[in-house]
């Protein structure tokens, strides 16, 4: 019996077991269903490597493991070995399987460390899935290099194999242009310190948006990939290229209407009139550029463009230095590149004599001191003349004056008072609500002073070309709040990127990218702040890496929202760059304003013609300021009241031990720029490259880009003796609108 009782038991537990086992496998395998992740996404395959400083234009592919449709946001996270840069949340996308490419525009990444990638955390929230969707890699080659980026047009179906492409592209490269001096031995290697990159891209996947270019310095397209761009793409590629981009474009082969149109407009402003028309066959013809050049330079609006019509399988007979010479302004060459001197050694002579030996330098242009020698624009320049005029601190004899009238209050006054009425007893009542009344009278009194709306002040400038049409607008905002919160900024058809002012008013200042770096100390403030224009970790106590990054909602640079989390009586600018801007261009005839070679000297003396700031007043009002920049020590302009802000007295001085920290030698000129407006200096900073080293000993400037350092701002090529820009300010309620035009000394 206790065998065959054993036995039931046995048999029945068997299938108690089995049961539970089976319930337990249906259990676990169900989440798993249901966690099951619909939507795969990957960078793609044609996805071309980023550079810091620059927008970063992205392709994703997107799997869609469900039937029907997938609506949803896409979520980025870009960030590398603790530094968080930005945050950026699509609009919402409709997706249809089972694959789909999207692209995506990434904004600038500035980092002060060499990094070699950038992760990328993507995740999506829509009605059908919301999760995680895991980690992608950017690839940031060179990043310890000067780096150039060319947008090549490569056709993923068919690619024409030809000797002469690869020839050309190689060409084309910076390090490959750099001229050689006879009297230097070029011991430095340029490739060690320069390199530039080729992303090559299906011409279907061309943007449209002419901000989507500005990840790039120069654009190449040969045979099939010009023929194979559309209207909408060639039309975003010329505002881009109006606003300084750069154009290398070989027109061969049967061309549509639009693409002859394209090319007219790009020769809209040659004085050579070159006629762009197809024969019977839609070609153009071989005499459509003069024989003797057949390959040809222009300029249009800011930007330059290179074109070669012979035939593209043809060996290139012009030597290095002609070619040279053709396709250098595609990289902003300046009219007289500077070397650097030779170094000069003192020995003694034979006869016991000091000698000086001139040594050749190995390093003529610079180059390994180029990413060193990157100084980015100063906002906080810009502070003393944006800051409004309504923001004063609180009187100290003011507060003592409310805290005397509280203590009396509170005091005899409540004592004498009550008892007097024989109410003393209410003492419970009346100190809670005069203390109530003496904070909000202070908390008033405080937003009066400090303004306690949010306050948005802007210098804007507006570039124009020849013709005097804006080609591209940048906005550089100041926000100003009088409460610690998130403010949403709305941009539309432009890029943002938030600067560092190095201002802080406030002991418990946030860090964001963009902004100051630092560490939270064990009583949670902000300690060992440094001004730097780059994002940066905070160490938080439990030793986790953090920022708070600029979020992004929407689509860049189409329509988005950046908000920032900005802190109470913090001053904050961004730089909001467009192309080529909303605003209509000034009904102005600026030859008027041209002047003869023979002003030169008033300027070198900063004098300023009157009859600039006569025309200026005459069109804009009295209130406008007018300056010339031409050439490094030759500048002037009005002294009219606006230039200057009281509030700025001491930030010269500062400006010059900060340049004596860094070991940067101060030349009279630099002493005498020093003792300028803030608002003068900030202006010339931005239109004026530097010379002393680095790849500006060979630029003027570069291609657009919209991002902090700002060495896209640049206009005047101060090598160059017969040019001279003008800049015109006039004040629009709250902000400043800069006028800058290049202009030619009239022999």
């Amino acid at each position: 019996m206790l065998a065959d009782n054993n036995r039931s038991i046995t048999a029945s537990d068997i299938r108690r077991f089995a049961l539970f086992l089976a319930v337990s496998l249906v259990l676990q395998a169900s989440p798993a269903f249901a966690q099951q992740k619909p939507l795969i996404i990957e960078s793609s395959t044609m996805q071309p490597s980023v550079s810091i400083g620059r927008p970063m234009l992205t392709w994703w592919d997107v799997k869609i493991q469900d039937k029907g449709l997938v609506t949803g946001k896409f979520r980025f996270v870009v960030h590398s070995e603790g530094y968080q840069f930005a945050t950026v949340e699509t609009e919402e996308l409709t997706l249809n399987g089972p694959e789909q490419r999207i692209r995506v525009l990434l904004p600038a990444v500035d980092c002060a460390q060499f990094i070699d990638r950038l992760y990328v955390d993507i995740s999506f929230r829509g009605k059908k899935y919301s999760g995680e969707l895991g980690q992608q890699i950017l690839r940031v080659p060179f990043s310890s290099k000067s780096v150039f980026m060319c947008l090549s047009g490569e056709s993923r179906i068919v690619r024409k194999k030809s000797p002469q492409r690869d020839k050309v592209i190689e060409r084309l490269k910076f390090e490959n242009l750099v001229p050689v001096l006879s009297n230097s031995k070029m011991a430095i290697d340029e490739t060690e310190y320069l390199q530039t990159i080729i992303a090559s891209i299906d011409p279907a996947d061309f943007p449209a948006e002419p901000l989507a270019y500005c990840g790039y310095d120069v654009v190449i397209l040969l045979n099939d990939e010009f023929r194979n761009l559309r209207k909408p793409q060639l039309e975003g590629m010329l505002a881009w290229i109006k606003a300084g981009g750069s154009l290398y474009v070989e027109p061969n082969g049967v061309l549509e209407p639009y693409h002859i149109d394209f090319l007219r407009s790009l020769t809209k402003e040659d004085h050579r009139e070159l006629q762009f028309q197809v024969d019977a066959a839609g070609k153009l013809p071989a005499d459509t550029i003069p024989n003797d050049l057949s390959t040809m330079s222009i300029k249009c609006g800011l930007g330059d463009v290179v074109i070669r019509t012979e035939n593209p399988d043809q060996e290139i007979n012009a030597p290095i230095e002609t070619w040279r010479g053709i396709v250098t302004p595609l990289w902003k060459w300046r009219f007289r590149p500077i070397p650097r001197p030779d170094h000069v050694v003192h020995e003694v002579g034979q006869n016991g004599r000091p000698v000086e030996k001139k040594i050749p330098n190995s390093d003529p242009w610079g180059f390994s001191m180029s990413l060193f020698s990157r100084t980015s624009l100063r906002p906080e320049q810009l502070l003393d003349r944006l800051m409004p005029e309504g923001v004063r601190m609180v009187p100290l004899s003011l507060l003592a004056a409310i805290l005397i009238a509280f203590v009396c209050l509170i005091g005899p006054g409540d004592y004498f008072v009550l008892g007097w009425m024989r109410i003393r007893k209410l003492t419970w009542l009346t100190f809670p609500i005069a203390t109530l009344g003496v904070t909000a009278l202070t908390v008033w009194l405080s937003n009066s002073y400090m303004s306690a709306a949010e306050t948005r002040r802007a210098l804007v400038i507006r570039d124009l070309n020849q013709s005097g049409d804006i080609v591209r607008t940048n906005r550089f905002e100041l926000l100003f709040v009088a409460s610690t919160h998130q403010v949403a900024t709305d941009v539309e058809k432009g890029l943002f990127t938030p600067l560092n002012t190095g201002l802080s008013f406030n002991e418990d200042t946030r860090v964001w990218a963009g902004g100051r770096q630092g560490f939270v100390g064990q009583n949670g403030r902000a300690i060992g702040i440094r001004d730097r224009n780059f994002a940066a970790p905070i160490a938080a106590g439990d030793g986790q890496a953090r920022t708070v990054p600029t979020q992004v909602q929407g689509r860049i640079p189409t329509q988005f929202a950046a908000t920032q989390d900005l802190a109470k009586w913090t001053p904050q600018i961004n730089r909001l760059m467009s192309i080529p801007g909303t605003a209509a261009s000034p009904e102005v005839d600026w030859s008027e304003f041209d002047l003869k070679t023979a002003e030169l000297q008033s300027l070198s003396g900063h004098q300023i013609p009157p009859k600039l700031v006569n025309l200026a007043k005459a069109r804009w009002g009295e209130q406008v300021m007018v300056a010339c920049l031409t050439g490094k020590d030759r500048w002037a302009y009005d002294h009219s009241q606006g230039w200057r802000s009281e509030r700025s007295a001491n930030i010269p001085f500062q400006q010059l031990n900060n340049f004596q920290i860094q070991g940067i030698p101060q030349d009279q000129v630099t002493i005498q720029m020093l003792q300028e407006p803030d608002l003068f200096r900030w202006i010339y900073q931005a239109s004026v490259a530097a010379v002393d080293q680095g790849t500006f000993r060979l630029m003027k400037q570069t291609a657009p880009k919209g991002g902090a350092i700002g060495d896209d701002l640049p206009l005047l090529d101060s090598s160059d003796p017969k040019a001279w820009l003008l800049v015109i300010i006039v004040p629009e309620k709250d902000d400043f609108v800069v006028y800058r035009k290049l202009m030619k000394f009239q022999d």
